[in-house]
């Protein structure tokens, strides 16, 4: 299943983004994790980069459960799933582990966007 692969490579990046928060947290187990600190601002982009991809993920993998489901073409589901993944590496990247980067951050946003409305889209068509 498609949307099992999906769930399961989101989740374990959510874990590497929650290790990041933990160890900016300041806590000694994961102490390696905490390169790249530059104070309290740090620890809100790595809160923020946890927290929009938590805002995201439900809605998407929900959709492309659906569309897996309604029988929708695995090209169709993995290219859309492919988008998702590369957009929240992105925007986590750049909110998580970096200063400022705009091309990561828009450039994940955008592609986040993009992969919900193929496969909003998609749904709908299928059942219309």
């Amino acid at each position: 299943m498609i949307s099992t692969l999906l769930t399961s490579i989101i989740s374990l990046w959510l874990l590497i983004l929650s290790a990041r928060v933990i160890a900016l947290r300041g806590v000694s187990f994961l102490k390696f994790f905490s390169f790249n600190n530059y104070g309290k601002e740090a620890l809100t982009r790595a809160i923020r980069a946890q927290g929009n991809l938590i805002e995201y993920a439900p809605i998407f993998l929900i959709l492309i459960l659906i569309a897996e489901y309604n029988g929708a073409h695995p090209h169709m589901l993995y290219m859309t799933g492919i988008i998702f993944l590369i957009a929240r590496l992105m925007h986590g990247v750049a909110f998580g582990f970096m200063k400022y980067s705009p091309f990561l951050r828009v450039g994940g946003t955008l592609l986040t966007f993009l992969s919900i409305l193929i496969i909003s889209v998609s749904n709908i068509i299928e059942v219309i």
